[in-house]
């Protein structure tokens, strides 16, 4: 097989195994803490060992690195690298909602290596057998639950009144979430629509279907902005800030971009020179992702403004 084969086909394995879990209770049981610092369900305890599985299986000289695992080297010079999260969207896999994929994404194995660096991306929706691809410099491809090849849809709307969107609460405190967003999603809500779907990589590939127009997550932006907040992202992740992490967007970040789509963090930066494989709190990240470059720059306009107000709550805890 070639890389990308042997990626597609990993992802395929995952989701093979993790499909027959999903809205199981037994999925539901807290089996541990990931190196992320998020909690590890039973269900994401199968899906890891589908990874080593699949390694194994196909002797593969490579690294992966995942949220529950960090890094892990098979084979004495591994050739590359695989960044995965064997289900993005736990919580909802748990449950049985359809906001839950596999995401693999490839790059070349350095010590430096960075989001820059990522050749090939593959995201399997879990629930359904739509898959999305990308490599770099080669535009992206959304393939239908009929195997075939489906035209791009994203949307050209440029008013945030009009755009559906999602955003992220998982760890985040809702109140500065709330302050910063606050705008955005009054004006969206009601002609666009706001949705939580507690998966940033199922959330971008909904901007190749025409089902979003925008993704956000400012948690990352309000804590670098607003140090003082930070005991309140430690009380909510027990212990430990957490939030968006590199495994979770490498492939997503990838698709969208090479679809069309404007995907930067909430300080308006590229992804490009973020460190791939570090998990620390320095390197959470933050998104905002848009169809287009119009509509990206009000949502930057409006976040702006939005996580600014927070120093005036923050007074007042």
């Amino acid at each position: 097989m070639t890389p990308q084969e042997t990626v597609v086909a990993l992802t395929r394995h995952i989701r093979g195994a993790v499909r027959p879990h999903l809205g199981a209770w037994h999925g539901r049981t807290i089996s541990g803490t990931a190196a992320s610092g998020d909690a590890t369900f039973a269900i994401d305890d199968i899906a890891e060992e589908a990874i080593v599985s699949f390694i194994e299986k196909e002797k593969l000289s490579i690294a992966y690195y995942s949220e529950d695992k960090g890094l892990i080297e098979f084979g004495s010079s591994p050739e590359g690298v695989l960044i995965i999260d064997p289900i993005d969207g736990t919580r909802p896999a748990v449950a049985g909602f359809e906001s839950c994929v596999v995401s693999v994404a490839l790059a070349d194995y350095t010590a430096d290596v960075t989001m820059g660096d990522v050749r090939f991306g593959c995201i399997q929706e879990i629930k359904s057998d739509q898959m999305f691809l990308a490599e770099r410099g080669k535009g992206a491809q959304w393939i239908g639950s009929d195997g075939a090849s489906t035209d791009l849809r994203l949307l050209p709307i440029t008013e945030i009144t009009k755009a559906p969107l999602s955003y992220e609460i998982v760890a985040r405190p809702i109140e500065w979430i709330a302050t910063a967003l606050g705008d955005i999603i009054n004006d969206a809500s009601t002609k666009g629509g706001c949705f939580v779907f507690n998966s940033t990589a199922f959330s971008l590939t909904r901007l190749l279907t025409g089902q979003l127009a925008a993704v956000l997550d400012v948690g990352a932006r309000i804590l670098k902005d607003h140090p003082a907040s930070r005991d309140r992202y430690v009380e909510l992740g027990r212990g430990t800030p957490i939030g968006l992490f590199t495994y979770d967007i490498a492939a997503a970040a990838l698709i969208a971009t090479e679809a069309g789509a404007i995907v930067t963090d909430a300080h308006g930066n590229s992804f490009d020179s973020t460190r791939l494989l570090d998990t620390s709190e320095s390197n959470l990240k933050s998104i905002v992702a848009a169809s287009n470059s119009t509509l990206h720059d009000k949502l930057m306009r409006a976040v702006d403004v939005g996580v600014a107000k927070i120093s005036i709550a923050e007074k007042g805890l």
